[in-house]
């Protein structure tokens, strides 16, 4: 009976072993609904597509990444015959790992999975792994001044010499912040501590990384343990909550830690921090840290953009970062102060941001909703390129895109785009801040409404004054006939 049936195949799907390691995946293929949408209807997988070199195994077979095949090869190589060991001890370290690894990838096909495909597995991993190092290495391996990690390579090497690692640096960054495009850290952690027979600290491990990714922006960690890859790691780096303190010490002795880097004013990938803020964590700051809220019952009707915000009496303020959780809202008096992060708007905006927040809705439970939060709410606040240019004003945000005004609001509406939209904390705050001073909220409207009439109804009388000031004036001159 198709009862029974169906009550097995329930049975089963509640026993799945798939079920048991829900928690274990951290690197996800993008389902069609996250893509965003083109003018032709069509959804765009560009965004969550490597360009480059596929890291991992959703990428691996695609026809346009095997040129890097070759390089990662080389890669492997050059590692092994610079630490001195065998590819046997480098398969046999990592293959420790392999259900972790395997783990670590939802809905990884069976091609990769189980002891028959263990080698085709272990090889991608070690050759993956292998080359992600080496190009970090070789970005680092300035020959004008003395490495770290005392690393060169052939003047005429396609992808690692100085000259080629220039050029093809800022696409590999890109593929390291596909949300299907990730290898775990863990990896990359295993290998070095082949190479130096002892495992590196995962500060090292995570720094190296964000200096690859944001170079002298890259932030001082001490704490919060390995990250889960690359793309998680820089998402921790756009916010507050990820400490910017001094690094400690690698206690691997493998090669020695990342010199501390001062954290550099703002540009078009880091986050912005100020002179004061370098090594300063501000308490006080209300973060975004669960930003989001059940949607209320009721909602007060307020308008939600910047410039229809600034006329009732908001001010707008850039904060003293750019980390994307650290905004805040402040009643007052004089009508209230919403200080936000100073962003940057370039053209790897857009991609950066759908691949975090992929990360965010797929990874649920781990990573919270802080990117997807900060969004959403600049999504509210520019219905037009006049709220843009407010928010440019008042140095919230900087505009680098080759397009206009309007280009930021294409963004910022297709990256919200089928995002459930939940109450918002800092809309709370307006709103109360709205309900509890109506008086005042009423005067800026008003004053807001009528100060055309205001300027032209006054402009008569300011006439005379000027009049009767110029005509005093003049007669100041002439003699006391008096005298």
């Amino acid at each position: 009976m198709w009862v029974v049936d169906m009550e097995k195949k329930i049975s089963d799907a509640q026993r799945s072993s798939k079920a048991s390691k829900w928690a274990k995946h951290s690197i996800f293929l993008v389902p069609p609904r996250f893509k965003p949408m083109m003018v032709d209807g069509r959804r765009d997988s560009t965004v969550f597509k490597p360009q480059t070199v596929a890291l991992g195994p959703f990428h691996h077979d695609d026809e346009e990444l095997k040129p890097m095949e070759e390089h990662k090869l080389r890669a492997v190589g050059y590692l092994l015959g610079r630490a001195g060991k065998t590819l046997d001890a480098l398969v046999a370290a990592v293959e420790e790992l392999r259900e972790e690894l395997e783990d670590a990838y939802m809905d990884l096909g069976g091609e990769w999975r189980g002891e028959n495909n263990r080698g085709k597995f272990l090889g991608m991993m070690i050759a993956d792994g292998c080359f992600l190092l080496e190009v970090m290495r070789a970005a680092d391996a300035n020959p004008r001044r003395s490495s770290i990690l005392n690393v060169k390579y052939e003047h005429g090497d396609p992808v690692f010499s100085w000259h080629s690692i220039q050029h093809i640096k800022p696409f590999v960054e890109r593929d390291m912040l596909m949300v299907e495009n990730q290898l775990p850290l863990t990896l990359l952690q295993r290998i070095v501590a082949v190479e130096g027979e002892t495992s590196p600290h995962p500060t090292w491990i995570n720094s190296m990384v964000l200096k690859f990714l944001l170079g002298k922006e890259a932030p001082h960690v001490t704490g919060g343990g390995l990250g889960y890859h690359p793309l998680d790691i820089y998402r921790k780096s756009q916010l507050k909550a990820f400490h910017q303190t001094p690094l400690v010490a690698a206690a691997s002795g493998v090669v020695e830690s990342p010199s501390p880097v001062a954290a550099a004013p703002r540009t078009q990938r880091g986050p912005i921090t100020a002179e004061a803020d370098k090594n300063t964590i501000h308490p006080r700051r209300t973060h975004l840290t669960g930003l989001f809220t059940n949607p209320p019952k009721e909602r007060v009707t307020m308008p939600r953009s910047a410039l229809k915000l600034s006329e009732r009496g908001i001010r707008f303020v850039g904060g003293k970062t750019g980390f994307l959780d650290d905004i805040r809202f402040l009643g007052g008096s004089k009508g209230g102060t919403l200080e936000m992060p100073r962003v940057v708007l370039d053209d790897d905006t857009a991609y950066r941001f759908h691949n975090m927040m992929g990360l965010e809705a797929m990874h649920a439970g781990t990573t919270g909703n802080d990117v997807t939060a900060y969004a959403m709410l600049v999504k509210d606040l520019i219905d037009s390129a006049d709220d843009v240019r407010l928010l440019a004003r008042k140095g919230i945000l900087e505009n680098h895109l080759a397009d206009n005004d309007d280009g930021v609001i294409r963004i910022f509406n297709g990256l919200t785009r089928d995002v459930t939209k939940y109450g918002n904390r800092v809309w709370d705050d307006l709103e109360t801040h709205h309900v509890s001073n109506p008086a005042r909220v009423l005067f800026y409207e008003w004053l807001a409404k009528y100060s055309w009439d205001i300027a032209v109804a006054s402009a008569p009388f300011l006439l005379m004054a000027e009049m009767v000031q110029t005509v005093c004036a003049v007669l100041s001159y002439y003699p006391n006939k008096g005298k």
